[in-house]
């Protein structure tokens, strides 16, 4: 097994991290929307995303 070290700034609120088989998977967060995280067999297998705009 290999490891593997990232940085990641724990102080940045707009981002999420995913960690799928061995990668590490930054996500820019929407200002307003949901975020699902879809898994399948116990893996993160997509992220989907919706959209909303504040009026």
């Amino acid at each position: 097994m290999v490891k593997t070290n990232a940085v990641i700034d724990l102080t940045n609120n707009k981002k999420l991290y995913v960690i799928k088989d061995g990668r590490l998977i930054e996500h820019d967060l929407p200002d307003y929307g949901e975020i699902s995280v879809v898994v399948l067999g116990g893996k993160v297998d997509r992220l989907e995303t919706t959209v909303k705009t504040k009026l």
